[in-house]
């Protein structure tokens, strides 16, 4: 009888529910990543006037999550290369809720920018983990397609953060928008009952039962008595030292780079889109709507880019988004009309928030099970350097008092850095060193 990985069984099974149901569930926490990244962009006009905060301060204090994403993501998400995806992510949800609950009961930026700081931990973790997780259960036909729908979802997180501060804000102030980011708590036991393991990782520990379990939800018609599972060998725990071997130096600085500009636009644009609207004479209440303009555009690109890097490549869907980033932006200085302005948004949005799940979709894709958490929560944390430095841009552009125009122009730069970057790394692939076992090889 001839034997199967785990990489061959999943990638030819046929979808199903328990398929939609683990994207459902990466799905929801992508939603809590987005409302809790987003939410600072909603308040932070009110807690400069209530605070007296500078637009620099304002801006550090921003940056205070995407300094512990950067934390997570580097630090805490490779713990699930050992100890499973569902503990770290169910810890990660259940933390970054009492934080974010937290926020609401502050009095000061200090206090805010610690609880703010764990969130971004925990978040840091969470999301490399799922990303991968929608990526490690989808057929092979359309594991593009799984992340960047999964990662979509982050405009939907984001979006409702801002229609929540439309609305709910002037009743509840900005406190009320904190107490909303809060309620993911409530999923862990959700998360309990359903969330499944990665079927990689129980086959790397050789976890036979409960990896023939899931294998039997996912492709509930097959015999899979035949299926490798072997133990990860000794020197396959240190994960970290795999990622640089082989010549994989250049691979991994690349991918950096362009996870650093993507996420430099994104999270930039999302805090300080509306900040900027009002310096062009937008009330705010427009503003804030451009900033649900932006994150339709980031819902609808993602999706749109999945299906694309399915059926083309991921060099030249990611090469055309980052381009489309940028003219968009130089497009958004010539201050337009309104009908525009909104379809310049909807597609800097596209290019710049759907570019986001591409990436990751891109790193799930690159990088062999036995890494892959690490690689992917590596390339996530250092790319939160990006997004640490779009908050504090922002807010120094606007300390400048640089034209309108200028603003716009400045940001879009970052946008031709990312396509030259992903234009070298995605004609490379990744090279695993000798000492993993050859299952694993085979499989990736």
């Amino acid at each position: 009888m001839s034997q199967r990985t785990v990489t061959s069984v999943v990638g030819g099974a046929r979808l199903n529910g328990f398929h939609f149901r683990v994207l459902g569930l990466c799905s929801l926490l992508m939603i809590i990543d987005g409302y809790d990244m987003v939410s600072y962009g909603t308040v932070i006009a009110h807690l400069m006037d209530e605070w007296g905060m500078d637009p620099v301060t304002a801006g550090t204090l921003g940056s205070m999550a995407l300094v512990g994403m950067l934390v997570g993501g580097m630090g805490v998400a490779p713990l699930a290369d050992r100890f499973g995806r569902r503990p770290v992510m169910i810890t990660c949800v259940a933390v970054a809720s009492l934080a974010a609950l937290g926020c609401a009961f502050t009095t000061g930026p200090g206090q805010l920018g610690a609880l703010r700081f764990v969130v971004g931990v925990a978040l840091g973790a969470l999301v490399p983990n799922f990303n991968a997780m929608a990526g490690e259960f989808a057929p092979k036909n359309s594991r593009a397609l799984f992340v960047t729908l999964v990662s979509s979802f982050y405009s939907v997180g984001g979006i409702g953060a801002a229609v929540f501060a439309i609305y709910a804000e002037p009743v509840w102030t900005w406190r009320g928008v904190f107490v909303l980011a809060g309620l993911p708590l409530l999923l862990v036991p959700v998360l309990l009952r359903y969330l499944p393991e990665s079927p990689e990782h129980l086959a790397a520990r050789g976890d036979r039962a409960r990896l023939l379990a899931v294998l039997r939800r996912i492709d509930p018609h097959g015999d899979h008595t035949d299926v490798v599972v072997e133990p990860k060998a000794a020197a396959d725990k240190a994960p970290l030292r795999r990622l640089f071997a082989r010549g994989n130096v250049l691979n991994n600085a690349l991918i950096w780079v362009f996870f650093a500009m993507c996420m430099l636009l994104s999270y930039g644009l999302n805090t300080w889109l509306p900040e900027l609207m009002q310096t062009a004479g937008y009330p705010l209440g427009s503003a804030l709507w451009n900033l649900v303009v932006l994150n339709l555009g980031g819902m609808v690109g993602a999706v749109f880019g999945g299906w694309l890097a399915d059926r083309w490549n991921y060099r030249g869907t990611l090469v055309m988004y980052f381009g489309a980033a940028s003219v968009s932006l130089v497009g958004l200085s010539f201050d337009p009309n309104a009908a525009v302005l909104n379809a310049l948004l909807f597609v800097a949005g596209a290019a710049t928030v759907g570019v986001l799940a591409i990436i990751h979709a891109f790193a799930v894709e690159f990088y062999p099970a036995g890494v892959r958490s690490t690689g992917v929560g590596w390339a996530a944390g250092v790319g939160r350097i990006g997004a640490i430095g779009g908050p504090t841009l922002g807010g120094a552009l606007l300390a400048l008092e640089l034209p309108f125009q200028q603003n716009f122009i400045a940001v879009a730069v970052p946008g031709v850095i990312g396509a030259i970057a992903v234009a070298v790394v995605a004609r490379r692939k990744f090279r695993l060193p000798a000492s993993p076992p050859a299952a694993e090889a085979a499989a990736n």
